[in-house]
């Protein structure tokens, strides 16, 4: 009998050694990407160095999501998205390493980017909102963001739902920066709602409404607006003044092997040159419609709005970034209802 259990032991031991020994497949590196160009530019550096990258193709709230359940034993290696109010926010809760790689040749606009401990790289920027509007229906579009609480506009304009939009945060913390800051801005959200405000989940959901005519104008983000403009001749897209610069950011989990971030450097330093910029902007439907930061990028795509007439705005991404998780409840409470 004894002999029976010694004999059974060993065999389950031997079972649970090959399950520990048997080597697991190598997914080399995994890049979450809020980005349509991310899944593109992946197969473009696989078959260039022969360096492995497993795609995670999520939405950026469901990805920041995931980043933040994993906490500490991440599953990801890089991630790229829309937002360095999200990435200061990740960073402050000690998820990414620091001190990444800059790019190299940055413009300006792009130094302005800069994270001050390196916790995020900057690889181009969107504007977080802009308004695409529906001339027939409303011949006179809103200037800037204060216009919006006008009676003319009642009951006529839609939006994302920040809670639900990841990319849709920054936008509100631009028109609470541009009403006063924090908690300061809050009357302005609350004239908006007190106008006829209308909440939809993401951008396809608000641009649906623009074509049917549920609302006259929508805010959204610039490249979702650009890219449906194009499909949609007649549309109006107006930048209002101030615009708020939209980041789209890459950022790298904390304690990698050091062979790891070597692989996710070569990575970094891959996304910006000018061909694989070339090849966002083809490969990357709405996200391509970005406005480049390198000195040796591509042109920006035919279809973006000149800025250098346009008062553009950086906001403070710690600051904001700290605040996020306090406005968006303030928001789903006061304005939302939820």
């Amino acid at each position: 009998m004894r002999k029976l259990i010694a004999g059974g032991l060993a065999a389950v031991i031997a079972v649970i050694a090959a399950i520990v020994l048997w080597p697991t497949p190598d997914r080399g590196l995994v890049l979450y990407t809020g980005l349509d160009y991310g899944p593109a530019v992946a197969a473009a550096f696989t078959k260039e160095t022969g360096i492995k990258v497993s795609v995670v193709r999520l939405a950026t709230g469901s990805l920041l999501a995931r980043i933040v359940a994993q906490g500490g034993h991440p599953d990801w290696d890089l991630a790229w998205f829309d937002g360095a109010t999200a990435a200061a926010a990740l960073d402050q809760q000690h998820l990414l390493a620091r001190n990444l790689p800059a790019p190299a040749g940055l413009t300006p606009t792009g130094q302005s980017m800069l994270s001050p401990d390196g916790a995020y790289i900057p690889t181009g920027f969107t504007l977080a909102g802009v308004f695409i509007s529906d001339p027939t229906r409303l011949p006179t579009p809103p200037a800037n963001w204060d216009d919006l609480t006008q009676p003319a506009y009642k009951g006529q304009v839609g939006m994302n739902d920040p809670s639900i939009s990841g990319p849709t945060y920054p936008m509100l913390a631009g028109m609470l920066d541009n009403a006063g800051g924090w908690p300061q801005g809050q009357g302005f959200v609350q004239a908006l709602k007190a106008n006829g405000l209308h909440m939809f989940d993401k951008n396809d959901a608000t641009l649906s409404a623009l074509q049917a005519q549920a609302v006259s104008l929508a805010i959204v983000q610039s490249s979702a607006a650009v890219f449906f403009a194009a499909q949609h001749p007649g549309l109006r897209i107006t930048v209002p003044s101030p615009a708020y610069v939209l980041p789209n950011v890459m950022v790298e989990a904390t304690g990698l092997p050091a062979k790891r971030a070597a692989e996710a450097a070569k990575f970094m330093a891959f996304v910006m040159r000018p061909d694989i910029q070339t090849l966002r902007q083809t490969q990357g439907e709405a996200d391509g419609e970005y406005w480049p930061i390198t000195t040796n990028a591509p042109a920006p795509l035919p279809g973006l709005p000149d800025l250098s007439q346009t008062k553009t705005v950086t906001l403070d991404p710690a600051l904001w970034g700290g605040l996020e998780s306090t406005i968006n409840a303030w928001f789903a409470k006061v304005i939302t209802g939820t």
